[in-house]
């Protein structure tokens, strides 16, 4: 099963989707790490970085091609993976799934969010070395312009105090979708 764990940038997506990788001993892979690479070579990459523009759709269909290379080759060696990504168009959100199912079987996501001024905060208070944006800002609010609402089922995640409580109460819930996602009724009950 993936994993996809979603949110606005400065959510906490990423720092929940590696303590939920670490809890389950699962991979993590973080899309960023591959954003890099391609959209580097977009050739609007320097003003879409400084100005907050996301990259076209074009380019984000090159990201989710590579990306699904190498799930393909991690769900043949692990049975989970969390996934770190925005999640933020629904086009590009569809693509994800359909290929989730195709290569293994299943998925669920999580949407991680947390209040606007929570947001800020984060966004404005560490540095991001090694990140994609040295402001993330300005893209964080182009994210919530473009996004488009949900249309299917997503396990809903408020994210404003602790990570680790915010973790906690995601294992727990996960836990508890697996042990009701395997219960056998007894006959006759």
């Amino acid at each position: 099963m993936i994993i996809f764990v979603g949110g606005v940038i400065g959510a906490g997506k990423s720092t929940v989707a590696k303590g939920l990788a670490r809890h389950f001993s699962v991979p993590y892979y973080d899309v960023d790490e591959i954003k890099k690479d391609v959209f580097r070579k977009d050739p609007d990459y320097e003003r879409n970085v400084t100005e907050g523009i996301p990259f076209s759709d074009e380019s984000r269909r090159e990201v989710f091609k590579r990306v699904f290379e190498d799930l393909e080759k991690l769900i043949g060696e692990h049975p989970h993976i969390v996934v770190d990504e925005t999640l933020h168009k629904r086009e590009i959100r569809h693509f994800l799934y359909d290929e989730a199912c195709r290569i293994a079987g299943s998925f669920i996501v999580i949407w991680v969010q947390a209040r606007e001024d929570i947001i800020i905060e984060r966004l404005g208070s560490k540095k991001r070395s090694g990140h994609l944006l040295d402001d993330p800002l300005p893209l964080h609010n182009a994210f919530k312009r473009e996004f488009e609402e949900y249309n299917r089922c997503i396990i809903d995640c408020p994210n404003n105090g602790p990570v680790e409580e915010t973790v906690s109460d995601l294992v727990h819930l996960i836990d508890n979708i697996a042990e009701l996602a395997s219960y056998q009724p007894t006959a006759g009950v």
